[in-house]
């Protein structure tokens, strides 16, 4: 077996018995200190894939034609970068069809009781020969130009325009598309208005879920001090949220790191919420300090948007903006509710640019969002609210 060092692979199956087989028996069979991931959904995979780099990735051939927004999956899964795709499926006949794809390499699977130690040897020693191969040429050969960077690094959206309550309906009428029942179109009360203060923004409290990483980078990359401490709650595994805010802080130009618990909030510092664990905010004299515990799930959720807002709404109040992002449910509406009544300004990204527009849209039809914005306008509108 041609010897590499350890290596990072994600297996990508909606099979979930077989996807945890061959999880369990690539570790077992992949050099030491090699991490093995696994997803079954495809918006995840990509978010994945992002923050772990993988050296390769698994693919079960049943996923290839899934759409993404109009786009197959398997191309999606290109353009994050130079990774090759090792894809599986039960007929040698669909090699042919894979590698037209660019797939770097296919590999038959057995029927269920025929699935050996030996199967997961060979599909490691599959792994290996391609990574070996690469990386020899990779010596001889110049490095990529910009012009191959993946598509979500070269192209950005056109701006939009802010959009208000008092502005929704009349766009409404113009885009119905975009429609919302009328039960939903009721101005917030009136007494959200009357809490609203001058006061100085002291935090920026951001929360978010299915899309909301690649939605993160965008926004955080945007950002340039002086700006008040940022913490964020994204629904991300444990190890993701720490690689999460690695690759963050490699990119921006605000300070990024995973949140410990009783550590004090400094200005242009962003604090990822740590994967399964809750974040909330608190005072301290003068100071604002971070607690990190298990608690229970919240909307099934550990960490939970709504117990960051909760605690921000409670102890920061109109000193917090608040600002929700792309996800699925509803984790957040209520708390950034809380945070509005309390005097704080929000912010909800639009449904055009959402990648799931499920959080977003439950604060803004809860009167929770005070603007509605494209992701690519809410960097600027958090600079023009919170700037020190």
């Amino acid at each position: 077996m041609i010897e590499v060092n350890a290596v990072r692979i994600i297996v990508i199956d909606n099979s979930i018995f077989f996807r945890d087989e061959l999880t369990d028996g690539l570790r077992q069979c992949l050099p030491a200190g090699s991490l093995v991931e696994k997803t079954s959904e495809p918006v995840d995979a990509l978010e994945k894939v992002n923050l772990f780099h993988p050296d390769a990735i698994v693919l079960n051939y049943t996923m290839s034609p899934i759409q993404i927004n109009g786009q197959w999956f398997i191309n999606r899964l290109r353009e994050q970068g130079d990774i090759p795709i090792i894809s599986f499926g039960i007929l040698p006949k669909e090699k042919i069809s894979m590698t037209r794809f660019g797939i770097a390499d296919y590999i038959e699977k057995p029927s269920e009781k025929n699935i050996t130690q030996h199967f997961f040897r060979l599909f490691v020693a599959h792994i290996e020969h391609i990574l070996h191969s690469r990386k020899a040429t990779h010596k001889t050969t110049p490095a990529q130009s910009e012009s191959h960077a993946p598509a979500s690094q070269m192209t950005s959206m056109r701006p939009g325009t802010i959009m208000t309550r008092a502005s929704w309906k009349q766009q409404r009428m113009a885009s119905p598309a975009h429609a919302v029942p009328d039960s939903h179109t009721a101005e917030p009360p009136a007494s959200f208005a009357s809490n609203r203060s001058d006061k100085k923004i002291e935090l920026i409290a951001i929360g978010s879920s299915t899309g909301g990483t690649e939605a993160l980078s965008t926004i955080l990359k945007a950002l340039r001090p002086p700006l008040p401490g940022i913490v964020i709650t994204q629904h991300i595994p444990p190890l993701f949220a720490k690689l999460f805010a690695q690759r963050l802080n490699s990119e921006c130009l605000l300070h990024v790191k995973e949140a410990t618990d009783g550590e004090r909030v400094e200005n242009n510092t962003v604090y990822i919420s740590p994967g399964n664990l809750h974040m909330t905010v608190h005072r301290n004299g003068n100071s604002m300090v971070l607690a990190c515990g298990m608690g229970p799930k919240v909307h099934s959720c550990r960490p939970s948007v709504d117990v960051l807002f909760d605690s921000v709404a409670a102890n920061i109040g109109a000193s917090a903006l608040g600002v929700i992002l792309t996800g699925m449910g509803h984790d957040g509406a209520a708390g950034l509710l809380k945070m509005r009544k309390a005097g704080s300004p929000t912010i909800g990204q639009d449904e055009a640019t959402c990648v799931v527009y499920g959080m977003p849209r439950a604060a803004w039809e809860n009167g929770a969002v005070e603007r509605q914005l494209p992701l690519n306008s809410i960097a600027l509108a958090i600079t023009q609210t919170a700037r020190i």
